[in-house]
Formats: C-alpha cells, structure tokens, sequence
C-alpha cells in the first residue's frame, strides 16, 4: 500500500476543542504541481508530504513522528510551506516511524498541441504515468454525500475547478494551495460536528463507543478511514490517529470528541481530498492497487466514489483482470449516476453545456430555461440511446430518432405523441431538421450568436471537437469585431468578409465554409430557407461550403446532411471521439505514448463495429487503467 499522508499535527493545538489533523494538504499541493515522491514523509521537524526526499521547510507545523519514511528515488517535487501555524522545524524529518517509500515522481507535463490524431494503428502498450488527482468539486460534493448517504452534508465552495477542453476532469491544473488548506481545515471541522451533533457515527462504523477501549477507537478508525480514504487504513496510521486520544485525554473526554478529532483530521486528509492512481512497482513498471483501480473505475464512470460492491470486489481481488472490471462496470453503467456521467461527457464534447447560459436575443426569440434545458436533455438522450443500443458515432450523427417533450416538439414543429414518457422517440424522416446530433438545437444554438448564426462557432467546433484539428488562437490585438447585423443582404455576406482579410482569410478558410453548410439553421436552431436583410427583403439560403484539406482532398458541401454524411464515415471523427473521451477518463490530453493509450482503444472498438460502449470499455481494457510507468 502506498502510504500518502502526514500525521495528524499535535503542534497545531486545538481549534474550537477539536484537534486538527494534516496541515500538510497544502504542501502536498505543491509538491503535485510538480510531481510526487513517493518516498519523504514526516519527521519531529515537519509535517511532510510526498516532495523531493525531505521534510517541510520552517513555517510549516511541527510534527510528532510520521507514519512514512525516507524511501524512494528523488523526482521532480519540491517542498513548500505547510499550511499550519509557525514553527522551527528543520529541513528534514528526523523522527517518526518509517516504511518504504514508493519511489519515483509524479509529473505533471506542460498542456502541448494535442498528438495527432487517427491514422495508422501503433503496435505499442506502453501505459501512462502515475497520478495524484485532487477531487473536483462535484466528486468532493458526491463523495461526502455518499460517506455519510445523506444529501444534507453541510455544503461548500472551497474548490473552483480549472474548465479545460469543456471538462472539470484535468488531473493536473487543480492542486491546493495554502489559502484553500486553510478553508479545507475549517470545513473539515464543520463536517466533523456536523456528523456527531446529527448522530451520523453509526452510519460510518458499527464499532463499539467505548473511549477507553483501544479495540472500539482501532475499529472506528480503520472503518471510518476507509469509507473516506477509499482503501484501508495501515496499523500505522491507525496507531497514528489513536494518538489523538492517548495524547491528549487533558481534552478528549468523550468518544464523541475523539470521533470529531479523527473526522476533522480524516477530511482534511490528503488521502481524501486526492485520488491516488501511483500503484506499486511491477516488472518495471507499476500495478495499481485494487482499490486504486476501484476509485478510477467509479469516479470515471459515476463521478462519485467507489460503492460497497465494488469496495467488496477490490478486497476480494475481483479487480486483477478485465472480466472482473468488466463485471463491475457493466453494474455501474446501469445506474442513474453513470447516466449522469454519460451526459457530462457529451455536454462536454460538444460543447453544449453552456446552453442554460448562453446569451441569446429575446427580440428575435425568447428561449426559457425550461425550452435550454430540453434542447440539452434532447442530445443526451441521443447520446445515451447510441450507447446503449450498439450504435457508433456515425450512428449517432445520422440517426433520423430523436426524443423531445412537447415543448421542444413545438419548437421544432414536430408532431409529439400525447401521454407516455416526458421525452417520447419522434422519428425526423420527411421533415426540415438535420438528423443527429448536430441537426439539434443544443448544439446549433449553443454554437451560433445572439441573434443570428455563427459560421465561425458552428465550423469551429466541427474541426476542433470531431476532426480533433489544432486552430491557433486569435493574434493578439487584432480586431475581431465583426459588421454589425443588417450590414449585408446575409448572414453568409456578413461573414465572408474574412476572405477579403488576409490576416484573417488563413484561418478562417479552415473553418466558415464548414460552418455555412449550416446556415439553413437560425441563432436558435430553427430552420429557415430565407432570411431578410434591414429592409425587410428575403434572400433564399445559400448552404453551400467546403471541407478542405481531408485525407482525401477538399469536400464539397451543400448543407448540413453533406457534412454529416462525411463526417459518420471519417475515421478521424473515430479517432478524435477516442481523445476525447480518454482524456475525460484520465484527466490528460498529453503524455508520453499517449498514441499507443488511445490506438489501443481504437483497436478494441474497431473489433467490436466500432460502438460508443466499445470507445469506452477500451479505455477500461487499456494498460493505462491498471498500469502505469514512472515519468522521465
């Protein structure tokens, strides 16, 4: 077992009556952002973290000995304060109760380019580097939800999640830093009396209650750490938090005041806030744990943290192969939260999560919050449907069923079945819309500007998020304002003024003929075969555009069915949905053979039609899941 945290800090004190556990949270922050030893941890000079071989620098808390020693090689961490109150201590831990450290570092590799995708499958296995991934804050949220299985855990916002390629998931850009350790600290003492006042230390542990009995605190501690921890507790750090009492019966009078002492120090606890995915060393490599595996497995899947099924599966070796993964995850993707997942996943893909939000002109259309939110709902039930059904992304593209309520049916001008389910299936056949996904309105709407739409947006998001292409950023200072509405007989006019622009043309070239194919589409998503221009004059719609530089040459377009057409059929779409949904599952875009992670996923997939399902069961198949290596 990988041990990970610093003991509970004796030299804090106390705070409001209670002890506070691990200021090292902070410092472990830090050394993250950078990369892990596995090996310090510490001394009587310091409460350490995982960092480079040493323990924390002066300023930080002083610690009463620490559950892990010295071991492991030296990486890329570094030391930085503790969050915890003045003191003297030295440079390195010298006391405290030592265990091998699990060596090596954790990086964390600067955002690049993306690899390319698609192309020739690679031959190679090799897996991708070992992680520590903090906790965003819905998982956070989810998890002290399902600790205590009560929706009224007290509620914060001490986490703001990095967006990064429209995901809350990058296991690198969220660390803690000194001022978040501080809120962590006083959160975790407002659960802690949260749990006690409410009666809750029955539901986290059916041990006895006696303050006097070592047996009843051992108990406690190793079944309350490993509902928050998510793997058992060592005897080490068992002793370690037993401490809190025998140390301290001046203060700790009642079992309720050493359950609030172990709680407090337990939530504030790097072990919680953390994912750990570092495993132990295996022929070179490094096997993660079963219960690592669990926590990977269910927070990919469920955003939450690992059931007691899945716990029972981790302790009973179920996990050591993919029927036992398999096994579980096929239990998990039937439930309502992996639902919930499955819709993150797309809201993200394409980029339609911020519907609810998205400025649009309530003098061309009002657009509610209820019509917004079944425009979303619409594409993830698409999606959903797709998956389970054996359908692959082409599918998903050209699928002539979509499921709307009567509202968004009115919308649309389709005619909804009464009675029945919310959002009955409505086949599109014989009528205006686009079929799949991006003949929906979440995404032609979420795509598109206030008031008209936007071929920019909508080309966009077809090369970024389907073709997986690399678009520069704007050049700094230059303007990118464009004519005002009512300029030009057309929308199309209005924005082909970029090809009259040469700084702007090479870009542009690259993404508004994609983008025009869907200009039978209003602001709104609405279909349209006209527009008026600023005298009230109608123009007839001209859909025609170009996708260039495919694999094989320019594409003409005329409409969206064109695009889509072309798009179901692309390999690179293939590809590109696989790097997506990767780095979802692990929270980077970029590492080393990442190449040989994602062809491995390509390959299962192509061996099984290509299906939604298949793209995901192959990133649990892949070394990546269960096996990492140690960063150069």
């Amino acid at each position: 077992m990988v041990e990970f945290e610093s003991a509970p800090n004796r030299s804090i004190g106390h705070r409001s009556g209670s002890f506070l556990g691990l200021s090292a949270v902070a410092l472990i922050a830090g050394a993250c952002t950078y990369g892990v030893d596995g090996g310090s941890g510490p001394g009587s000079g310091g409460a350490a973290g995982p960092g480079p071989g040493v323990g924390n620098q002066s300023g930080g808390s002083i610690g009463t000995g620490g559950p892990s020693g010295s071991g492991g090689s030296s990486g890329k961490g570094t030391s930085n304060p503790g969050a915890g109150t003045s003191g003297s201590g030295t440079p390195s831990g010298t006391g405290g109760t030592t265990s091998p450290g699990s060596g090596g570092s954790v990086g964390n590799p600067i955002h690049t380019d993306p690899p390319p995708v698609g192309g020739e499958l690679s031959n190679c296995a090799t897996p991708g580097q070992r992680l520590i991934r903090r906790l965003n804050s819905t998982q956070f949220r989810n998890t002290l939800v399902a600790i205590f299985n009560d929706a009224n855990v007290p509620t914060t916002d001490i986490f703001s999640d990095p967006f990064t390629m429209r995901f809350h998931v990058d296991a690198d850009a969220p660390v803690v830093r000194d001022l978040d350790a501080g809120l962590i600290m006083d959160y975790a003492e407002t659960i802690a009396a949260w749990a006690v006042t409410n009666n809750k230390l029955g539901a986290l542990s059916s041990a006895c209650q006696q303050l006097n009995d070592q047996n009843c605190r051992k108990q406690f501690i190793k079944d309350v750490g490993l509902k928050i921890g998510r793997e058992p507790v060592s005897d080490t750090r068992v002793a370690v938090y037993d401490k809190l009492f025998t140390d301290n019966t001046d203060v700790v009078k009642t079992f309720n005041d050493f359950a609030t002492d172990v709680l407090t120090a337990m939530f504030e606890s790097p072990s919680f806030i953390y994912r750990r995915e570092l495993g132990t060393s295996d022929a070179g490599a490094y096997k993660l744990t079963a219960y690592e595996v669990a926590s990977e497995l269910s927070y990919f899947l469920t955003d939450g943290p690992p059931d007691q099924p899945l716990m029972d599966a981790a302790k009973n070796g179920q996990l050591a192969n993919a029927a036992g993964i398999d096994a579980q995850a096929s239990r998990l993707l039937a439930t309502p939260e992996a639902t919930k997942t499955l819709a993150q996943f797309v809201d993200g893909w394409l980029e339609i999560d911020g519907m609810r939000t998205k400025t649009k002109d309530p003098n061309v259309f009002m657009l509610t919050p209820d019509l917004r939110s079944a425009m979303i709902e619409e594409t993830e039930r698409t999606f959903k449907d797709a998956f389970d059904n054996g359908k692959d992304v082409g599918q998903l593209l050209t699928t002539k069923q979509t499921f709307v309520n009567q509202a968004l049916g009115q919308f649309y001008g389709l005619a909804v079945p009464a009675g029945g389910t919310d959002f009955p299936s409505v086949d599109l056949s014989g009528t205006t819309r686009a079929p799949g996904i991006l003949g929906q309105a979440a995404y032609l709407a979420q795509h598109a500007q206030p008031e008209n739409s936007s071929p920019i947006q909508r080309g966009r998001s077809i090369r970024e998020r389907l073709l997986c292409a690399s678009i520069p950023e704007v050049p700094k200072n230059l303007n990118t304002t464009l004519a005002p509405p009512g300029s030009f007989a057309t929308n199309r006019e209005r924005f082909q003024q970029h090809d009259k622009d040469p700084v702007c043309a090479g870009c542009h070239q690259a993404f508004d003929p994609v983008g025009f194919a869907f200009e039978n589409f209003d602001a709104f998503g609405r279909y349209r075969s006209e527009e008026k221009d600023a005298q009230g004059m109608s123009h007839p719609i001209d859909a025609s555009g170009t996708l260039s530089a495919m694999p094989e040459g320019d594409i003409p377009l005329n409409g969206p069915q064109s695009l889509i057409d072309y798009l179901s059929t692309s390999d690179q779409v293939r590809a590109c949905l696989v790097r997506y949904w990767s780095y979802y599952a692990h929270g980077r875009d970029n590492w080393p053979d990442k190449k040989c992670n994602d062809d491995a996923v390509r390959r299962e997939s192509g061996q099984n039609n290509n299906s939604l399902k298949s793209v995901l069961m192959g990133i649990l198949h892949a070394q990546t899941f269960t096996r990492r290596v140690q960063e150069l």
